[in-house]
């Protein structure tokens, strides 16, 4: 019974060293190829030809494949090419395209669009008369289409096989060129191995609005600043509207407790003080102007008996008195106000609440800049 446990153990450590090993193999069959402009790479057989833009002038590989390297190098930046690799028969040639233009970067990146959209792709392939197939394939997240056609140069018929996409705004073509054969299936196989090896630091995906969080913070400073600084007008404007009422109530309180000095008899007749003076307005002109904002901002208060002589006034507001001549809002009329529509009443708040913090803003910068000199 132990001997066998024994030799289960020693299989499975067996095969999973077997397996390593074929996986190192396989790693160690194909050569990578960086471009960190792009922030790609791509793999081929390490007994394949390669030639890149990066390749050194002096490469053994330009002996090789019988090729010189100013030629070469003239040809690939015409066309755009970044890599050719050959097969080590030298029977077929496997190219790598890069271009970049607005239409590309629309597209992005071909994952994005929408399956009638690429089908629409398709169809412009298809009809190229000289293309017998095209059809979409995913690999790795990403969406090819692949493309199979013919055409005839100088009199020999040339076999293309093209691997196309799109990604991070770079339309991307494999391209297999074989001459006189057909393309059997081992070289369309090491067309698919190419174009499944691309890999990308980064992928960009167009997946739909995204939410800017940062902006959304600067609105929220922005508002914050905004409410603090509303906050400390209004407390600044309150203050101030306090005291000037404590004033006033002070005033009446003494006016009220000084014995009435009786006149002479030849003495002219004072004028009696107006309604306005009584309330501690200087004149018709500034009670008028505040009567008129609190009238547009909608109140309805009622003068239901006033004293000049002795600056009090008395209020009546939908049932309501108000003994010492004032309200919160410190805000009198000489007459009822028309009842008008909800629409204008509100417009007309609005316009005076907007009056209103303007000049508050105003008299506020006004003392501070006082204050500083």
């Amino acid at each position: 019974m132990r001997a066998q446990i024994i030799r289960r153990i020693t299989m499975i450590l067996l095969t999973a060293i077997l397996l390593f090993g074929l996986v190192i193999h396989a790693s160690a069959l194909d050569d990578t190829y960086r471009f960190d402009e792009l922030g790609m790479s791509i793999k081929f057989p390490k007994n394949d030809y390669v030639i890149t833009l990066n390749t050194p002038r002096g490469d053994e590989v330009f002996d090789k494949v019988k090729l010189d390297f100013d030629e070469t190098m003239t040809a690939f930046k015409a066309a755009n090419i970044y890599l050719r690799a050959y097969d080590p028969e030298m029977v077929y040639q496997i190219s790598m395209t890069i271009n970049k233009s607005d239409d590309t970067a629309a597209i992005n990146n071909y994952a994005d669009l929408t399956s009638a959209e690429r089908k629409s792709l398709i169809d412009a392939v298809q009809s190229d008369g000289s293309v017998s197939s095209a059809v979409e394939v995913k690999r790795n997240g990403n969406i090819f289409i692949d493309s199979a056609r013919e055409t005839t140069v100088d009199g020999e018929t040339i076999y293309i096989n093209q691997c196309n996409t799109v990604i991070n705004g770079m339309q991307i073509d494999l391209t297999l060129q074989k001459t006189a054969e057909q393309i059997t299936g081992e070289e369309t196989k090491a067309l698919s191995n190419a174009a499944n090896s691309l890999s990308f630091d980064h992928v960009r995906r167009n997946t739909g609005p995204v939410f800017d969080w940062w902006r959304l913070l600067l609105w929220v400073l922005i508002l914050a600043a905004l409410a603090i600084a509303i906050s400390v007008i209004y407390r600044h404007h309150n203050a101030a509207k306090k005291r000037k009422l404590e004033e006033r109530r002070s005033l009446r309180r003494k006016a009220a407790e000084a014995p009435e000095e009786s006149e002479p008899a030849h003495a002219e007749e004072k004028e009696p003080m107006t309604f306005e003076e009584s309330l501690g307005y200087k004149d018709d002109e500034e009670f008028a102007e505040r009567a008129h904002a609190d009238e547009m901002a909608g109140y309805d208060i009622k003068v239901r008996e006033t004293d000049p002589n002795k600056g009090i006034a008395y209020f009546e507001d939908e049932g309501s008195s108000i003994d010492d001549g004032t309200d919160y809002f410190d805000t009198y009329f000489k007459e009822p106000t028309e009842q008008r529509p909800w629409y204008r009443r509100l417009g007309s708040a609005i316009a005076t609440y907007v009056k209103m913090a303007a000049n508050r803003i105003r008299r506020f910068f006004k003392n501070l800049f006082k204050k500083k000199r």
